[in-house]
């Protein structure tokens, strides 16, 4: 939101948070920063509503894994919503991998969205890091190439976020790239580090999970399982209850890209519709039949540091007053999982709440090098 979101949550070169005493690459005696590989489901509502949005619901699902070469990372991450205007009730369905070397520098996305079943559109192509730039090679909607400053792609960028917290550094400013559509806009990202008190992170952490009658272990809706159905039940109708993501045209570009990836354990995605729709929704397979009860949700994440981070975007959109072009407020562990979340967009505000976690096997790979 994970984004990134991340989901993924968050997502060069340089931390202006040098002024703390940290930089890239030269943290001291600093621990490496290592994400453990989780599913994670989230409900997602609205928070803030505007004139033309009346109520959003939905799920979030997201895949985070190291892959088995011990090469790099892969992320899916899945957004269906259902969105109630005045007039007219849209469903939209956002659909991301990518996929991040072990070092930083390589960079694969993969993104496409659906709205009301109809495909809407693709963004898929790779970047790469030289010494001074990003260089970004589209293949979708078509073929060119985009010379960035140098960029941090959302794995590494976790990490930094997280070793930036550990060290005590409170703001982040670096430009970004997550499978944009639109690179050219030059997105930045500065990041707000809060220390969490442990009463307040005690009292989120209770609140995440199933709650009664809730099936909360599926974090795909019954009928969302690819733009060939009909979109008419893509949500299952807990309005009250269920909470989700804006169409991509309302998001700012890269949003849903920040929060997921393209080649997941390290092979590329099936370009097959059906192949997709398949391995998209095993994202949400847990196995673990306990991954969204409340009590093992919270032993999972027992003893782990968490922050609360503000994030805001920039690009050539932004405001001319200075505002973002998109903010997101969400809760960080140190081992890269994601908790509640809002999600700030023109003129409404949408809130996440984990509902489910299942962590995996992480791969037998050597400790990535202190950030």
């Amino acid at each position: 939101m994970t984004p990134r979101a991340v989901f993924l949550p968050v997502l060069a070169s340089g931390l202006l948070a040098a002024a703390a005493g940290l930089a890239p690459g030269s943290a001291g005696a600093a621990e490496p920063v290592r994400l453990a590989p989780h599913r994670a489901a989230y409900d997602v509502g609205l928070d803030q509503a505007s004139e033309q949005l009346l109520g959003v619901d939905g799920k979030i699902a997201v895949a985070l894994n190291e892959t088995g070469d011990c090469a790099g990372y892969g992320i899916d991450y899945r957004f269906v919503a259902r969105f109630i205007k005045d007039q007219e009730i849209v469903v939209t369905d956002q659909q991301v991998r990518l996929s991040e070397s072990r070092d930083a520098r390589s960079f694969g996305f993969d993104a496409e969205s659906f709205i009301d079943s109809q495909p809407d559109t693709t963004t898929k192509g790779t970047a790469t890091i030289s010494e001074d730039a990003t260089v970004v090679a589209y293949d979708e909607p078509e073929a060119r190439e985009v010379t960035l400053p140098r960029s941090t792609f959302p794995v590494q960028h976790t990490r930094e976020i997280i070793a930036a917290a550990k060290a005590g550094v409170p703001i982040i400013e670096s430009p970004v790239f997550q499978g944009d559509a639109d690179a050219e806009k030059h997105t930045t990202s500065t990041v707000i580090v809060m220390p969490l008190g442990k009463d307040a992170l005690a009292q989120e952490i209770a609140g995440y999970g199933a709650r009664p009658g809730q099936a909360a272990d599926e974090a795909l809706p019954t009928g969302s399982d690819g733009p060939e159905s009909d979109g008419s039940e893509a949500v299952t109708p807990e309005a009250g209850e269920r909470e989700a993501d804006a169409p991509a045209s309302d998001a700012p570009d890269g949003d849903a890209a920040a929060a997921a990836p393209q080649d997941r354990a390290g092979g590329r995605a099936d370009d097959g519709s059906e192949g997709k729709r398949a391995d998209d929704a095993k994202i949400a397979e847990s196995q673990d039949p306990a991954a969204s009860a409340p009590e093992a949700i919270a032993a999972r994440l027992a003893g782990l540091a968490a922050w609360r981070i503000s994030e805001s975007f920039y690009n050539s959109d932004s405001n001319e007053n200075g505002l973002p072009v998109f903010e997101t407020i969400y809760t960080l562990f140190e081992n890269g999982v994601t908790g509640n979340q809002i999600l700030k967009f023109d003129g409404y505000a949408l809130k996440t709440r984990l509902v489910s976690l299942d962590m995996q096997a992480a791969a037998a790979c050597p400790a990535p090098e202190a950030d």
